[in-house]
């Protein structure tokens, strides 16, 4: 049965839990460095998280041209002096076991990451948040109520990842979901954010489609303008020299793969469940490949069949956004900050329109079981990241056949 009852959003008890979350993941992260800090005092191995080769990129560029930052012997060097800039008194053992991570950005990120070692290690990467947050907030704000939307926006668990490794999840949900946001009544300042997306790449795979088959024609060409616009400067201020640096370590990371470079522990992708289920990677990748696909498919559709119906175009950004992680064969649980403006798409939709409770309960255990994802992955062996995606993409497009057929104006479209 539907009910026509909102969602208990405005309840006290709903937002005081969603805050007691946060302060949660806010305690165990400062736990978290606290005790990294101890381990570096003892001569043991400090905390190093994903931020550490950022900064470290920030540091080298600083000393060395750009196109340095996609030579593994650079970047190992500049981790270790990284390492030593976080950790003063460390010594070079403990900074060796900072490791190699792959710089796998174009030179357009580099834009973004080149002032952060004007400032010490700790104060960088609380403003690597702070800052990288402001369209994120602002995109789940635009979809919530205010009161709501900031618990809502950092109790999800793909924030607690973001913010434990220091990623970039909320810049890119932030600029496509606030961009998304915008599409309906401003698509040049909406196709402006999407194309800023493009620091990384691979997350806009399927927003040309989306475009394309939702007739967003100012949208697309903004995005496509300032993507062109973006490389541009990043050429006026590097030289070309980091593009071809970029293009030819490509084939090298995706060799990666094949070589088990990478750990598939927190990878929530198609390609990483199977594999982890014991396919083989060939199986695997025709796996990832035939997920791809369908979600394209579902997405063009959707798109397509919303031209008439602008009332659904939270809807349809839902799937959009909860589509895209399943297509991508790299995708990790920091980069599902993405999913969270689709819950909230979603969540506004039935507070709007009125839901099923299962639906609710469907759509708050899909967001919960994100939180133990890695931990069951590395205990057991199962990755089921990509099934929480797919209950929450099935949910969305479920609501979203329904919302065509009543053809009922919703507020939960963006505004």
């Amino acid at each position: 049965m539907t009910s026509r009852a909102r969602p208990p959003e405005s309840r006290a008890a709903l937002i005081v839990t969603l805050w007691l979350v946060v302060i949660g993941y806010l305690g165990f992260v400062a736990f978290t460095h606290v005790e990294g800090r101890a381990r570096a005092e003892r001569g043991e191995t400090p905390l190093f998280t994903d931020y550490t080769p950022t900064y470290a990129a920030s540091m080298l560029v600083r000393e060395m041209p750009p196109e340095y930052l996609y030579d593994p012997k650079s970047m190992t060097l500049a981790g270790r002096r990284a390492a030593h800039a976080m950790y003063d008194g460390i010594n070079d053992e403990q900074a060796r076991r900072v490791g190699f991570a792959p710089w796998m950005y174009p030179p357009t990120f580099i834009l973004l990451i080149a002032p952060l070692a004007y400032l010490p290690y700790m104060l960088s990467w609380l403003a690597w948040l702070g800052v990288t947050a402001l369209p994120y907030v602002a995109a789940v704000r635009r979809i919530l109520p205010a009161r709501l939307a900031w618990p809502f926006a950092f109790a999800a668990p793909p924030v607690f990842f973001n913010v434990m490794y220091g990623q970039t999840g909320f810049l890119s949900a932030g600029l496509i979901g606030l961009g998304l946001a915008l599409l309906a009544r401003r698509p040049i300042a909406a196709g402006v954010l999407i194309g800023l997306a493009s620091v990384k790449p691979h997350f806009g795979v399927l927003i040309p489609l989306a475009f394309i088959a939702g007739g967003q024609w100012r949208a697309f060409a903004s995005a496509a303008a300032t993507v062109f616009a973006t490389i541009v400067a990043s050429v006026l201020a590097f030289g070309d020299d980091p593009w071809f640096a970029f293009i030819g370590t490509s084939l090298f990371h995706l060799d990666g793969f094949a070589a088990g470079a990478f750990n598939f522990v927190p990878m929530t992708t198609v390609l990483s469940g199977a594999h982890m289920a014991g396919w083989s990677m060939e199986a695997a990748w025709t796996a990832q490949y035939a997920a791809a696909a369908a979600v394209a498919g579902l997405v063009a559709w959707g798109w397509w069949r919303g031209r008439r119906h602008p009332e659904t175009l939270g809807l349809q950004a839902a799937i959009l956004c909860v589509a895209t992680p399943l297509a991508l064969p790299m995708t990790y649980l920091y980069d599902l900050v993405l999913v969270v403006p689709a819950a909230a798409w979603l969540w506004a939709d039935m507070r709007e329109r009125g839901a099923a409770r299962a639906e609710a309960v469907a759509l708050a255990a899909a967001m919960a079981a994100l939180l133990p994802v890695k931990f069951i992955a590395a205990t057991f062996g199962i990755q089921f990241g990509p099934l929480i995606l797919a209950v929450l993409l099935a949910l969305a497009t479920r609501r979203y056949r329904r919302a065509l057929a009543a053809n009922v104006p919703a507020t939960a479209a963006p505004a």
